[in-house]
C-alpha cells in the first residue's frame, strides 16, 4: 500500500509541476490586454468630457481609471511571486497547520492505513497471553532470592483463529458473529477506501484548479478596468479562493475524523480484546464492534469529503454549502426523476 501511495504522489507531483509551468503562459497577453482596455477606457472618458464639458467629473473618472490600471499592473507584474504566494503558498500553509505536518496527503494516507491495519488486526494475540512472575535462576538452575521476571505464554484457548480451527463446534456456534465481524470488516475497508480516495481527489483537484485559475487569470483580471467587465474579475477571484479552500477544508475534515475519532476506535478495540480475555465466545461476541464503529466513522468521513467542494463554494457565496439533498449530484450530474426513468 505504501508503494502505491508513493507512485501516486510521484504522478501527482509531475502533474502539478506541469500545471505550475503553465501559470505564466498568458501573462504577456494579459499585459497587452490591460494596455488595450486602459487606452479604450481613457479614450471613452475623454470623449465624455468633450461631450459634457464636465472637467471635475472627467478628472475624477480618469484618476479612478488610472488607479485601477495601476493596481492590475502591479498584480500582473508580481504574478508569479507575491500573488502566487498569497493564494497558493498561504493556502498550503493553512493546510499544513491543520494537519500538524507538511500537509502532504501521502503521509496522512500512510498513517491512516497503518491505523486501520492496527484496528483490523486487533490485539487479540496480546489479550490471549497469560503472564506471571517467576523467580530468576542461574545457569546452573539455582534460584536467585528476591529476583523475579515476567514470562508470558499462550493460554489454553489461544484466541479466535485457533479456536475456530481446532473446534468445529466453536466455529458453528459463533458462525453468525463470525459472519457479522467479516461483514463489518468489509464495510470498514470499503469506507476507508472511499474516504481516502475522495480525500486524495479533492486535495489534488484543488491544486489543479489553482493552476487553471493562475493560467487564465492574466486574461481575466484586466477586464476589471471597464465597469461592464467587472464580473469576469469577480468570478475569477471567487473561483481562485474556492479552489484554494478545497485543500484546507479537506484537511479540516480529515483532521476531525483521523485525530478526533480513530484513536477512540483503537482504544475501543484494545479494550474489547482485553476484556474478552482468552474466551472465544466472548471474543466473537464483541469483535465486530470496533469494525462497525470504524465503518460508520469512515463512511461519515467519506460523505464529508464529498461535500468539500460545496462547503468551499458556500464559504465564498455565504450559503450553507452542504446537505443531504446534494449528495451524489456531482457523480450523477442531474436528479433522477420519474420522468427520467421512462
Amino acid at each position: 500500500m505504501n508503494d502505491v501511495i508513493s507512485v501516486l504522489n510521484t504522478l501527482f507531483a509531475t502533474m502539478q509541476a506541469k500545471g505550475m509551468s503553465l501559470q505564466t503562459l498568458f501573462l504577456s497577453d494579459g499585459l497587452d490586454l490591460l494596455a488595450a482596455l486602459g487606452l479604450v477606457m481613457a479614450t471613452w472618458h475623454v470623449f465624455l468630457w468633450l461631450l459634457e464639458g464636465d472637467f471635475p467629473g472627467f478628472f475624477a473618472n480618469l484618476f479612478r481609471h488610472l488607479i485601477r490600471c495601476a493596481v492590475i499592473l502591479v498584480l500582473l507584474t508580481a504574478w508569479s511571486t507575491t500573488v502566487h504566494s498569497y493564494f497558493v503558498v498561504n493556502m498550503q500553509t493553512m493546510a499544513s497547520r491543520v494537519s500538524g505536518g507538511d500537509g502532504n496527503p501521502g503521509d496522512l494516507l500512510r498513517a491512516l492505513v497503518n491505523a486501520a491495519s492496527t484496528i483490523m488486526q486487533g490485539v487479540r494475540t496480546e489479550a490471549a497471553q497469560v503472564c506471571e512472575e517467576v523467580p530468576d535462576v542461574t545457569p546452573e538452575g539455582v534460584v536467585i532470592p528476591n529476583s523475579e521476571h515476567q514470562e508470558c505464554g499462550a493460554a489454553g484457548d489461544a484466541g479466535a483463529n485457533s479456536a475456530g480451527l481446532s473446534s468445529i463446534w466453536t466455529l458453528i456456534r459463533n458462525l453468525p458473529l463470525v459472519l457479522l465481524a467479516f461483514l463489518a470488516k468489509s464495510l470498514a475497508i470499503i469506507a476507508i477506501t472511499l474516504m481516502t480516495l475522495i480525500f486524495v481527489v479533492i486535495v489534488q483537484f484543488g491544486s489543479f484548479l489553482l493552476d487553471i485559475a493562475f493560467c487564465l487569470g492574466p486574461v481575466l483580471i484586466p477586464w476589471y478596468v471597464p465597469p461592464a467587465g467587472e464580473f469576469l474579475f469577480d468570478g475569477w477571484l471567487r473561483f481562485t479562493i474556492s479552489a484554494g479552500l478545497f485543500k484546507v477544508v479537506a484537511w479540516l475534515m480529515m483532521a476531525i475524523v483521523y485525530t478526533g475519532v480513530l484513536p477512540g476506535i483503537q482504544g475501543l478495540v484494545q479494550q474489547t480484546a482485553l476484556q474478552s480475555g482468552t474466551n472465544s465466545d466472548a471474543y466473537y461476541a464483541t469483535n465486530y464492534l470496533g469494525m462497525l464503529a470504524l465503518a460508520l466513522v469512515c463512511g461519515v468521513g467519506a460523505f464529508m469529503m464529498w461535500q468539500v467542494p460545496d462547503i468551499a463554494k458556500g464559504l465564498i457565496s455565504g450559503g450553507g454549502g452542504a446537505g443531504l439533498s446534494n449528495f451524489g449530484k456531482g457523480a450523477l450530474g442531474r436528479r433522477i426523476t420519474p420522468n427520467a426513468l421512462k
